[in-house]
């Protein structure tokens, strides 16, 4: 086969294995945004997954079937916010997890969940463990509180300071989180850092803009994360399927 012809079947078999994940944050609010971003999610399909990024239901955690019922029709991977922990054993069972901090792989990429309410010793050590044994091309973290953000939060000093070493040491590349109710791209030490709290609450101005902050965004946000084996790409999308912002990374 010609050279070039080869090339073009690898690409087109490149794309057909690529593996696609939406991912909403702080998403659980009766607000008009919420359904317009399950409806915008609706539109990027197929998804293989969806991932939260915590704040699931507000203002205390209890679900809302009307809102699960909105969404794609495909398996949830929950991330725990603060408005989330009076109700989480109830989450934690719909769910179908067994503790708020777990793994899952998904074709190429491997996402690590955090419990960013209570990271603990043993959480860390759990984490360490799991990064070091994943053989996953890509490793993501996720995560509610961010380590770094301009928003109406801002960053976590703690969390930097317990899981920075982590990130660097087993080569994580991309950290997601909520909290801050906007769309923010980071960069620190050479990890992409995505703020993406828009799936739902309310929106709210930045703050004191970080050093590390690259893009910012006040609008409601989901994103998909297409992954090959070499090639990690991320859309940040507005609540009408508009692109904020895009973020490739290759090995």
């Amino acid at each position: 086969m010609h050279p070039r012809v080869l090339g073009f079947w690898a690409v087109l078999l490149g794309l057909a294995l690529a593996q696609r994940i939406g991912v909403i944050g702080d998403w659980g609010a009766d607000s008009p945004q919420r359904p317009q971003i399950a409806q915008a999610l609706h539109r990027k399909e197929p998804l293989e997954a969806l991932l939260t990024l915590g704040d699931n239901f507000y203002p205390r955690g209890e679900p809302v079937q009307r809102f699960l019922d909105e969404l794609p029709r495909v398996r949830i991977y929950p991330a725990f916010g603060n408005h989330d922990v009076p109700a989480l054993e109830q989450q934690l069972r719909l769910f179908g997890v067994e503790r708020p901090y777990y793994a899952v792989r998904l074709g190429e990429v491997e996402i690590f969940v955090v419990y960013s309410e209570a990271f603990t010793p043993q959480q860390r050590a759990w984490l360490e463990a799991a990064l070091q044994a994943s053989q996953a091309p890509w490793k993501v973290v996720a995560l509610h509180r961010p380590l770094y953000s301009s928003g109406f939060h801002g960053g976590s000093r703690s969390l930097r300071q317990g899981l920075e070493p982590l990130l660097l040491r087993y080569g994580v590349r991309l950290v997601l989180a909520g909290h801050d109710h906007d769309y923010e791209r980071l960069v620190a030490k050479g990890i992409v850092h995505l703020v993406a709290g828009g799936g739902g609450a309310y929106g709210r101005d930045f703050r004191t803009v970080v050093p590390q902050s690259k893009v910012r965004w006040v609008s409601p946000n989901f994103l998909v994360l297409e992954a090959t084996s070499t090639q990690l790409t991320v859309t940040a999308y507005d609540q009408n399927g508009g692109v904020l912002d895009r973020v490739e990374l290759g090995r």
